[in-house]
């Protein structure tokens, strides 16, 4: 009676500890910009996004750039440009190089994701 109750008892741990582990992986991210898209410039091949992350609440608004080989990702689907439609969708983005201190900052994406 002894080993089954440690038995269980240790499936239970095991359960709880896997379980526990993944949901902290899902809301990591390594992304350099977390937010909101505000803007779509489709012309001018950039989005505007309000930070979830910002260290300054004066500076939690970017625009992020696309070249040739920015990969644009959205719900699991490759584009290969902005559209209007991506407006008020979270989004993750990867930078190249540095962010440009400009008002407000701006970068060129290596690669972008959107939900």
């Amino acid at each position: 009676m002894a080993k089954l109750v440690s038995g269980l008892t240790f499936v239970l741990v095991l359960i709880l500890t896997i379980g526990c582990s993944s949901q902290n992986e899902q809301t990591q991210s390594d992304a350099n910009i977390i937010g909101t898209i505000i803007e779509v410039s489709e012309q001018d091949h950039q989005i505007l996004i309000e930070q979830n992350n910002a260290d300054d609440s004066a500076t939690n608004l970017i625009w992020i750039s696309q070249d040739q080989d920015s990969e644009i990702i959205v719900a699991g689907v490759a584009k290969t440009k902005f559209e209007k439609s991506f407006q008020n969708k979270k989004v993750e983005v990867w930078i190249k190089n540095l962010i440009a201190q400009s008002s407000p900052p701006q970068a060129l994406a290596d690669k972008v994701k959107i939900d």
